[in-house]
């Protein structure tokens, strides 16, 4: 089930958030019904996803109840946490990528296709393991606690991924009230309009130029992803954020204005922030982070980016992806941070965007000759012409939706409405509030004419 099916709009989310206001007192008998129908909505699209999400909740709530009881006897609780934490690698790797090292030899393989969010949920799995092995918290004794916090319809599917201690306190109490309820709404629809309204329709241009090998072509293929991409992503974390919100989950945010930063280093703090947060503290920082010497700070930071390249898919476009940023941030670190303090903060943000846009390139492409011949083709090389028919003829029909896309990637949309509700106070209230209501009714008969793409993250 997608959150943009009129099914879950008008069906699934307000009679999920109907049943659990109807035991706002009582949040164990919350965590019930909100398990219950988070089974329900993952089981919606396949009843075997549902064994396999099951089989990881029981096995990992016992392991940590093994971890808690064996306080006192460091080497088996070694073995236990070691154990618990290759048997979810080993899933994830078996789904996720034994169709690529081995679908050369045996074929069928291929047809094995890794369950919708098993990269998330089994990241949500490996911080509550690691957050208990380093008695950061206490093992989740209620097993329906624990299965919610895997699997919340909310973040279930493509995150964010939540690390238990920050949505532990959620599991224990929570709260329904008029302001969550707002800010909730209000987020669903912000993400509503970025999934239907910007990535939906960037969709239709990237696809129109997948074999256009013109200049424009290219650079419209490029900029639709990058656009398109953000949107789908950053819509759907609005909408998840936005739906924990309803059901008194505080999650926080993923994405800050990426397209906005001023380096690289920068771009990695406001993009997917909850898996950068994930490999920091569990895979950077124990490594040694930057209190090491340069050398291992360097083999730190590529192991990282390494590691978030194969986590996205299994394709060498994925590591050339990460291993990309990975050379990139250390050039930053000790070649560039001086050129780059010295520029103004606009040219700053240009390159950040040109270079992330690179980027999406390798991310984009189904083989690294395809992307190289996509990158040749943005710099002249190779080109069939400057301009095709079908360039500029989704140009002149798309290139509204990329002045706006471009504008509000930033700050702009919430400084209009601050400045809005600064200047008419309660007026405001009631004209922004009717027109949110006309938005929602265009984003739903957009949702009805059937022009809604599946989510993008959906395949990582």
């Amino acid at each position: 089930m997608s959150f943009t099916s009129l099914l879950f709009i008008f069906g699934f989310l307000p009679l999920s958030w109907l049943a659990s206001c109807a035991w706002t007192k009582k949040t164990s008998v919350q965590n019930v019904i909100l398990l219950l129908l988070s089974l329900l909505f993952y089981a919606w699209g396949s009843i075997q996803n549902l064994y396999i999400l099951l089989i990881l909740i029981v096995w990992n709530y016992c392991s940590g109840l093994q971890l808690e009881q064996t306080q006192d006897m460091p080497r088996k609780r070694r073995l236990i946490f070691w154990s618990s934490v290759l048997f979810n690698v080993a899933v994830l790797a078996f789904y996720k990528y034994i169709g690529f090292w081995f679908g050369s030899i045996l074929p069928q393989t291929q047809n094995i296709h890794a369950p919708i969010g098993l990269s998330f949920y089994t990241f949500s799995i490996l911080s509550y393991l690691a957050d208990l092995y380093l008695n950061k918290c206490p093992a989740q004794k209620n097993v329906v606690a624990f299965g919610l916090y895997v699997s919340f319809f909310g973040k279930l599917t493509m995150g964010p991924i939540s690390q238990y201690t920050d949505f532990e306190q959620y599991l224990k109490h929570r709260t329904i009230s008029k302001d969550r309820f707002a800010h909730g709404m209000d987020l669903f629809l912000k993400g509503l309009v970025k999934k239907v309204f910007f990535a939906d329709q960037l969709a239709l241009v990237f696809a129109a130029m997948g074999n256009d090998s013109s200049f424009l072509g290219a650079w419209l293929l490029s900029l639709a992803y990058t656009f398109q991409l953000y949107y789908d992503f950053s819509g759907y974390s609005d909408m998840a954020i936005g739906i924990g919100y309803l059901f008194g989950f505080e999650i926080p945010k993923n994405f800050d204005h990426p397209y906005i930063a001023k380096s690289v280093q920068d771009f990695w703090r406001r993009w997917h922030i909850s898996l950068s947060s994930w490999f920091r503290d569990y895979v950077y920082i124990p490594l040694g982070g930057n209190r090491v010497s340069k050398e291992k700070y360097i083999r730190n930071i590529l192991i990282v980016w390494l590691l978030t390249g194969i986590w996205h898919g299994p394709n060498w476009t994925f590591v050339i992806w990460g291993l990309y940023y990975g050379l990139l941030l250390l050039g930053q670190k000790f070649l560039f941070q001086k050129w780059i303090d010295r520029l103004p903060a606009a040219v700053n943000i240009i390159l950040t965007f040109l270079i992330a846009n690179i980027g999406w390139v390798f991310f984009s492409s189904t083989t690294i000759m395809t992307a190289f011949s996509h990158l040749g083709n943005m710099l002249w090389i190779g080109i069939s012409s400057f301009a095709s028919e079908n360039a500029l003829f989704y140009l002149s029909s798309y290139w509204l939706i990329f002045v706006f896309a471009f504008l509000l990637c930033g700050t702009l949309y919430e400084k209009i409405e601050k400045k809005i509700f600064l200047l008419f106070s309660k007026q405001a209230v009631i004209g922004v509030g009717v027109f949110k209501i006309c938005v929602f009714v265009m984003m739903v008969a957009y949702l009805v004419s059937s022009t809604a793409q599946t989510f993008l993250y959906n395949a990582f």
